[in-house]
């Protein structure tokens, strides 16, 4: 890519983010009402579903933190992405979708509302919010991760760059604009990453020689000394841990039917697995070739400064580009919508319809804020997406799947289920991996930052003990309250 100066690519950046903003903003600009701009008055049909689960999903994390992952361990850093993430849109479409449609909700926590009260309701919608504003921060990473690699500008000018960009993006865009460039951004991903794959199939002299150089040890799905507890977590945390959650939820919800989102669910994790193939292949043979900078979530963006000619690396980068602002975006107004709705619901009540939309505008901004505060942290992106997929999650699932198909268990047993994992996650990723940091010597400080960043490992399971904890608080207490339950009816 030494033909492709500089000041081209910056020109193409700002090009293709003007046209994503242009074509958000036009087909937004009939937003009325707070449920326009957060479900698109529920009328997209099975197309612009399939491509807006496919590029909401398939994100940072699939490009650049699982490519890294299998380059670096083979193909069990490939279980989450794309194998995982991909039973899970199947296992939501199936379990959860028609039920949550069903009822009319806007968010999972109005769900919690009316099954398990308001209590549920506000301590749902926060541990939700926790999650998606890690996620986004994730997303934000990513881009100063390409930015920095491609252009060389410093990381912190490409993190405000970024939030800047999204915040305003998605702020007015809504949920329709966001579907609508999610198609854009789908095609454009999909070709992005095709290109890059063929022309490291061309490096090799071919598919047959790409695939030669891969050595049996990387094919194992168990990585070295993993306990039978590491293994099984490595499966649950993204096909259970994501089971519910709102950025999927609210594309359900915004399909004209639970027929065309249940279909668009199967056809985005077909295309799920066959795209996030490539970066799998790329990460498994590339991890045999010299290219400078390739290392950690560098390791995409180098192979393609390395391989493609000055036009395809524009394209590649855009495509880099529309995964993370399809999943960013996302992120941003499912924050926004619990906490306009759920978060701030006395609020949201008594303001007029107008009122309504300029408040879940004000929210999207404030989750922006607080993402890029997550991003300035730093932490690896495969880490952090890890992280956020499980605190809180266990217990948010087990409610969930109980209290769709069930009557047992009441407010009492989903509140000690939330609380119980929330502070089953706390000690497990936080409080028990600071201590062991800091009894080899390391201050608070350097302990507390090699945590956040992944370098001090959990205890085995974790993700599966947070489930069982959880399970086990809501079925304890469901018992202990069904007679006060019945007395109160």
């Amino acid at each position: 890519m030494e033909d492709l100066s500089r000041t081209e690519l910056m020109l193409f950046i700002a090009v293709y983010v003007v046209i994503q903003i242009a074509i958000g903003l036009w087909f937004a600009r009939g937003t009325k009402s707070d449920t326009d701009y957060y479900i698109a008055g529920g009328r997209l049909g099975y197309f612009p579903i399939t491509l807006s689960l496919f590029a909401t999903w398939f994100g940072a994390e699939t490009i650049l933190g699982s490519s890294a992952a299998v380059a670096e361990g083979g193909l069990s850093g490939a279980r989450a992405e794309p194998f995982g993430y991909a039973i899970c849109l199947v296992a939501t479409a199936l379990f959860v979708a028609s039920k949550i449609r069903s009822h009319g909700y806007v968010t999972i926590a109005d769900f919690f509302r009316d099954r398990y009260g308001k209590h549920a309701e506000f301590v749902t919608a926060i541990v939700l919010v926790v999650i998606s504003v890690i996620w986004a921060g994730a997303q934000l990473l990513a881009i100063a991760a390409i930015l920095e690699t491609t252009l060389g500008l410093p990381g912190v000018l490409t993190l405000f760059f970024a939030a800047g960009i999204v915040i305003f993006y998605s702020m007015f865009a809504g949920l329709i604009g966001d579907v609508v460039t999610d198609v854009v951004q789908g095609l454009f991903l999909m070709g992005g990453v095709a290109i890059l794959f063929i022309a490291v199939v061309h490096q090799f002299g071919g598919f047959a020689a790409m695939v030669s150089v891969i050595e049996p040890d990387q094919l194992r799905l168990i990585a070295p000394g993993e306990s039978l507890f590491t293994r099984a977590d490595a499966w649950a945390i993204p096909v259970i841990g994501s089971l519910v959650t709102q950025e999927i939820i609210t594309r359900f919800l915004a399909a004209k039917s639970t027929t065309v989102a249940k279909a668009g669910a199967f056809s985005a994790a077909f295309l799920y697995v066959g795209i996030g193939m490539m970066p799998v292949l790329i990460g498994l043979s590339g991890a045999h070739l010299e290219v400078p900078g390739a290392a950690g979530d560098n390791f995409i963006p180098a192979m393609a400064i390395e391989f493609l000619p000055p036009l395809l690396a524009i394209v590649f980068i855009g495509a880099l580009f529309s995964a993370i602002l399809s999943t960013v975006d996302s992120n941003l107004l499912a924050v926004s919508s619990l906490i306009s709705i759920n978060i701030l619901k006395k609020l949201h009540a008594r303001s007029s319809e107008r009122r309504q939309l300029m408040i879940a505008r004000f929210g999207t901004a404030f989750a922006g804020v607080g993402a890029l505060a997550v991003a300035l942290g730093g932490s690896d992106i495969y880490e952090l997406i890890a992280l956020t997929s499980v605190f809180g999650q266990g217990a948010i699932v087990v409610a969930t799947l109980i209290g769709l198909r069930t009557r047992f268990g009441g407010a009492a047993a989903a509140l000690a289920c939330i609380y119980t994992c929330v502070v089953f996650n706390l000690a497990t990723l936080l409080v028990l991996p600071l201590q062991d940091a800091m009894s080899e010597g390391m201050a608070f400080g350097p302990a507390l930052s090699a945590v956040l960043a992944g370098d001090v490992e959990p205890m085995d399971g974790y993700f599966i003990y947070s489930v069982v904890v959880s399970l086990a608080a809501y079925v304890i207490v469901g018992f202990l309250e069904q007679p006060f339950r019945r007395a109160s009816s």
